[in-house]
């Protein structure tokens, strides 16, 4: 008998992990990348099943293969960044912190009562979710949230004007715990869980109001191009540079690169721009210096054959240090303004750069006023919403995502700008060096992408809208709410244990 028993109990524990591994492939297949977007509403659900399944066994390891197996499908682009070995370390530390996070929740969800048992987890991974975007260090490498399982569905995005990301990874969390709770009380007692039916109607209508909140274009409309120059894998070009090659890449120093780099960039842009007024994004290549009339005179006849708004990506010796900055000339060949890259890389500042002052001027324009950037500035929560506190309708920024010919970074970085556009409802341009170019409405639609390690050029139509966001006027006020939430229910938790002890 106890033969028996023990053997039903393993046989249980590895169908229990075999649901994890499910979720696991589940919540990958959400991802960019993959873009099944409505797979993360349920990814999570036979996962949490398995717990409520096996109390006894632990939530932690019970969600180990969940967290690895997510992890390695979305980190794979770690060991481009660090290394093979500690890129590799890198991926399973996370998804053993994945899984953690759910075995914390689980033990939260346990000790609550009433609704809160619902919110539990929701909360908690939220919570940690918005402090590692935003917690020094780290900040710049977190780009894997859950709430990008849908970066490609608009309605649910426009929780994002409101919220910022935490509100879109509440809900996405919610609903599978909710489902997870309609399911266990269904089985069980043969009821409707009401809370969770409550829930469920929540997060429906938060989608419903999205979708209904997404206007059709209007009739007046503006053009944004990009292009991917693959500068950063050209051999021809990179033999053109003097500097050892751990520092290709990071800033042209001879003329004959500047100048390939400009052809590369012109010849693209002229085979998609035949609109005048039209905004062109090349990609962040620090192609020339920012005061090279040789240059940048070349750059101003350009825009003014073209009769376009240029920005492109130049290296500025300023007395603040050496800044890798957006430069934008108008159609008139004159430069109209430049702004130094604010989230330098630690690569870079290896290489000299330093991190531009926190200045957040904008630019008029027949279309709207525009802010520009570089980069690693639209991974920051912050900058983009400083922008457009400034009054910004545009943001336009040269992107360079290449990290050794990687094909699944690009798209992460990608649904950051289509984040930024909705949070503050800004239109959004940029262009690659090696790709994801995108244009995208303030309503996070894409209207132009190019493919990723492909040289080309792209052109959408955009649009502005008047106002601001509850999001760019308060910030981060729904990430800051879920920590407070953890905080009360830990502090209800101890407060509850010490009271019995008592």
């Amino acid at each position: 008998m106890i033969v028996a028993a023990s053997g039903n109990n393993r046989r249980s524990f590895l169908i229990g992990m075999g649901a994890s591994a499910i979720s696991g492939v589940l919540t990958a297949a959400s991802m960019p990348n993959f873009d099944l977007s409505f797979l993360g509403w349920i990814a999570l659900v036979p996962l949490l099943l398995a717990i409520e399944a096996l109390p006894k066994a632990s939530p932690t390891t019970l969600a180990i293969p969940f967290g690895l197996i997510w992890s390695i499908a979305v980190h794979n682009w770690y060991p481009n960044m660090f290394g093979q070995v500690l890129g590799c370390f890198l991926i399973f530390a996370v998804g053993s912190w994945y899984a953690m996070l759910i075995g914390l929740g689980i033990r939260l969800q346990r000790r609550m009562s009433g609704a809160f048992r619902l919110l539990a987890l929701p909360v908690l991974w939220t919570a940690f979710e918005f402090v590692k975007y935003i917690a020094p260090v780290v900040e710049n490498w977190w780009f894997v949230l859950l709430a990008k399982s849908q970066w490609r569905f608009p309605p649910a995005l426009q929780i994002l004007s409101v919220t910022g990301f935490p509100g879109l990874t509440f809900l996405v969390m919610l609903s599978n715990v909710a489902l997870v709770f309609l399911l266990l009380r269904a089985w069980r007692d043969h009821k409707l869980d009401r809370s969770s039916a409550a829930a469920l109607m929540i997060v429906i209508s938060v989608v419903v109001w999205g979708a209904v909140k997404i206007p059709k274009p209007p009739q007046e409309t503006f053009s944004i191009a990009a292009t991917v120059d693959l500068a950063n894998q050209d051999l021809e070009i990179q033999k053109l540079s003097h500097l050892p090659a751990g520092k290709e890449g990071y800033y042209t120093d001879t003329p004959e690169m500047s100048q390939a780099i400009f052809d590369v960039n012109a010849e693209l842009t002229r085979k998609v721009v035949d609109t005048k007024g039209a905004f062109v994004v090349w990609p962040e290549n620090e192609f020339a210096d920012a005061d090279d009339p040789r240059f940048i005179g070349q750059l101003g006849a350009l825009a003014k054959e073209l009769g376009a708004y240029i920005v492109a990506d130049v290296v500025w010796r300023a007395p603040t240090g050496m800044h890798d900055t957006a430069l934008m000339v108008g159609p008139e060949g004159k430069e109209m303004g430049r702004r130094a890259k604010i989230n330098t890389t630690d690569g870079e500042e290896r290489n000299g750069f330093v991190p531009g002052p926190r200045d957040f001027p904008v630019f008029d324009t027949p279309h709207g006023k525009v802010g520009i950037g570089v980069c690693w500035d639209r991974h920051r929560l912050w900058i983009t919403r400083e922008l457009a506190r400034a009054g910004a309708k545009i943001v336009l920024m040269p992107v360079d995502d290449d990290f050794n010919h990687s094909r699944w970074f690009p798209a992460f970085h990608a649904s950051d700008s289509v984040f930024r556009a909705v949070e503050n409802r800004v239109a959004f341009g940029l262009g690659s060096t090696s790709g994801v170019s995108l244009v995208v409405d303030p309503y996070g639609r894409v209207m132009a992408e190019s493919g990723i390690n492909e040289r080309e050029a792209i052109i959408g139509k955009t649009f502005t809208v008047s106002g601001r966001t509850l999001y760019t006027r308060v910030g981060d006020w729904f990430g800051w709410l879920m920590v407070v939430g953890v905080v009360a229910m830990v502090g209800t938790v101890v407060f509850g244990k010490l009271r019995d002890t008592n």
